[in-house]
């Protein structure tokens, strides 16, 4: 599977691998049918490389604004609603290019009522994604929530990201001990390759899930292209969900 998914990115990101522009699921069959030959000529190491440049040339054309590293529960600050976020694939600092601007349009909201923390020790690499999301990323994710737990008393805790930012807080939910459920206020993921996939418990009770139309990130295939990467605009819909759970 990790094998496809890389090849599938690599007929629409990459170019000169395709001779001529192809729709996505006519660029899906033909990367497929090819899975043999491009085994055979391109090693592990070479694929990788392949991946991270590709998608890096991809969050190129994101318009990076705010803060891309927060780090307030690690700095011991406390809020009544604390944000915890994962970043998607090869995103800067700890927030990433749609973290920044959601804090924008929180901050809007919830003013001085709330602070955020990104996840770290999370390479957000492209292995971390076609392998269903980082494990390091995810118990950090779950240790923060640990965090907000013991350091904030009384606070109310979202969990949200972008894209393998999804896939982190998915398995971060799995680490989360039923104890602390109570102080979740919800979980909003965009771009999420586990759509659908139910979250444990009551955690999975206050649950936004926004995937553009088109998005096939969404339908499980490594295709990080177009609506996959036009969020942005659905970060006024992701912040009044959030002022409605919100203390």
């Amino acid at each position: 599977m990790k094998a496809i998914s890389a090849l599938l990115l690599l007929a629409t990101s990459v170019p000169g691998f395709l001779a001529s522009p192809l729709s996505p699921i006519s660029a899906r069959s033909v990367a497929t049918s090819r899975l043999e030959e491009i085994i055979d000529t391109i090693g592990a190491e070479s694929l990788h490389a392949t991946l991270e440049d590709a998608y890096a040339k991809v969050h190129q054309s994101i318009v990076k604004r705010g803060d891309l590293t927060r780090n307030d529960l690690e700095q011991g600050k406390c809020a009544p609603n604390i944000i915890i976020y994962a970043r998607g694939t090869t995103e800067e600092g700890n927030m990433g290019s749609l973290g920044a601007p959601f804090q924008d349009k929180l901050g809007l909201l919830l003013l001085d009522r709330v602070i955020y923390q990104g996840v770290n020790n999370y390479p957000a690499d492209v292995w971390g994604y076609l392998a269903g999301g980082s494990d390091s990323g995810a118990a950090n994710m779950a240790a923060q929530v640990n965090r907000a737990a013991t350091q904030c008393k009384g606070s109310k805790v979202f969990l949200s990201g972008y894209s393998q930012g999804a896939q982190v807080a998915h398995k971060a939910a799995k680490l989360i001990p039923t104890s602390q459920y109570g102080i979740i206020g919800g979980f909003v993921l965009f771009g999420d390759p586990n759509k659908g996939d139910a979250l444990p418990g009551t955690l999975n009770t206050n649950v936004l899930t926004i995937c553009n139309e088109g998005d096939l990130i969404c339908e499980g295939y490594a295709l990080p292209f177009g609506p996959h990467l036009e969020y942005e605009p659905t970060l006024p819909t992701a912040a009044a969900w959030i002022q409605k759970l919100a203390l």
